[in-house]
């Protein structure tokens, strides 16, 4: 064997909005794998709150050969900052590289940052394995590497496609006592076939559609709700792409007598991808929360941006969501190709038609690798540089980094400042509404105070405020 202990990180992301809501589950299953191929391993999120401290100390007394880091192209200047930290503490261990940054540029990251000696891209379960092994660099396919002053990037591995091959995460290692939510994340699919023309998805997961059996991910469930869990999320954003498996997930479910679980889809679904059958097996299940990929309000701005569904469908989905109980989210863009202010209102006027949960409006970013990135390359449309945006802006921010002819920066500022109140409106009504049976007027006070700006940050970075918030609106609810 290579290598015999490796430290996985993942980065803190200084800056970010959120705290880690739950264990990364990319990482999870890596840990798994090397489990169960007899390699030690150890764990460091620094996303819960560890510090450079605590990676020091980590490294020391692990004595890892080989570290892994997960990138994100958000902050990724963070990233090659803890990479550069690491060589310095310990400059005889290879770092190793994988997540979507390094999937979508590749040798374009090694190149940036020379402290990374291998990058692993797509699926990497089993490019590490082989690593650790001693396999030949040249012959292990989604490596990179680095040659005679060279970067050298292998062939792509074909993608697995039984994924009940692969081990789901215990998460053993992970500090699972300091995420925000006690949610545990499944991913029960992998790419996505379709092409919206924001996501760069074919480089960073693949457009090929793989996906685990009904029994596998039951069989996830059921390891956590022995240990107490009841909480859990489909995080992959396919989850319905095969309604018969849904169903057949959903009934296995019922046949193993859950008490008290809560099941929810905060990724997304596509509208077009569930039916009221589908649904209603779902909620019969266990399903509470259920969030739609809308993006638009209109059927052009959806047919500019590729997504494959109109607004007739979309309405007709959450009709049946909201009807079977669910609480729904909707999940908006703001500047897409050919948007403008009056586009823009009819998603604001979709967000306000139904009784949602939330209504939430991105800002919307170009990720290299995604045909919307080339568009606005191409037209000369960016009004900061890619490398200022992926580091200092976010989906969140009212700082827009392209304008159009059609919603110029300062309409794009406008509108995202416009959004924001919107999403206020649809909470403060969801809360209101859900109290009000019990507390009438004072309802209304205290959905003034969920919404508040600051209770909303906290509730997104404090575990314990989260917590005890959902235990005293169960009781107030139930």
């Amino acid at each position: 064997m290579k290598y015999k202990k490796i430290l996985l990180l993942f980065p803190d992301y200084k800056g970010g909005h959120f705290g880690a809501l739950r264990p990364p589950a990319g990482i999870g299953y890596l840990a798994e794998t090397l489990k169960r191929n007899n390699i030690d391993y150890d764990i460091l999120d620094m996303a819960v709150g560890y510090s450079i401290d605590d990676l020091r100390n980590k490294i020391d007394s692990f004595h890892p050969d080989l570290i892994g880091i997960s990138m994100m192209s958000f902050m990724y200047k963070r990233s090659y900052d803890i990479i550069k930290l690491v060589k310095q503490i310990k400059p005889d261990a290879p770092v190793i590289a994988g997540g979507p940054h390094i999937s979508t540029l590749r040798e374009n990251v090694l190149n940036e940052c020379p402290d990374i000696d291998y990058g692993v891209f797509l699926e990497g379960e089993d490019t590490v394995l082989e690593l650790c092994r001693g396999k030949n660099e040249s012959d292990i396919n989604g490596l990179i590497y680095r040659k005679d002053g060279a970067v050298i990037v292998n062939n792509e591995r074909p993608f697995r496609d039984n994924l009940d091959e692969l081990s789901f995460p215990r998460y053993e290692k992970f500090p699972l006592g300091r995420y925000v939510t006690e949610e545990i994340g499944i991913v029960s699919s992998r790419g996505c076939p379709y092409g919206c023309t924001y996501c760069p998805v074919k480089s960073a997961i693949g457009r090929k559609w793989r996906y685990r059996s009904g029994e596998s991910i039951v069989e996830e469930i059921q390891y956590w709700y022995d240990r107490g869990c009841r909480q859990f999320s489909m995080l992959d954003d396919n989850f319905t792409m095969r309604q018969d498996r849904v169903i057949a997930i959903c009934d296995e479910i019922k046949k193993r007598n859950f008490k008290g679980i809560e099941l929810n889809c905060n990724n997304g679904v596509r509208a077009d991808r569930v039916n009221y059958e589908v649904l209603k097996n779902m909620k019969e299940a266990g399903f509470k929360y259920l969030a739609f990929g809308v993006e638009a309000g209109n059927d052009k701005i959806l047919k500019n941006i590729n997504k494959g569904e109109t607004i007739e469908v979309t309405e007709a989905a959450i009709k049946n969501a909201l009807d079977l109980g669910f609480k729904v989210t909707l999940f908006f863009i703001v500047g897409s190709p050919g948007e403008t202010m009056d586009d823009l209102q009819d998603s604001i006027n979709l967000a306000l038609k139904y009784p949602i949960f939330d209504a939430r409006f991105y800002n919307l970013i170009p990720f290299p690798q995604s045909r919307l990135y080339d568009w606005v390359k191409e037209n000369n449309y960016f009004i900061c540089d890619p490398e200022d945006y992926l580091n200092n802006s976010s989906q969140w921010d009212d700082n827009p980094v392209f304008a159009t002819p059609e919603m110029n920066r300062e309409q794009r500022v406008e509108a995202l400042k416009i959004v924001r109140d919107v999403r206020k409106k649809v909470r403060y009504n969801s809360m209101r509404n859900t109290l009000a049976p019990k507390f009438g007027p004072i309802a209304a006070m205290a959905a003034k105070v969920y919404v508040n700006d600051w209770v909303q940050n906290r509730l997104m970075k404090s575990s314990s405020l989260r917590r005890n918030l959902k235990k005293a609106f169960i009781r107030v609810a139930g």
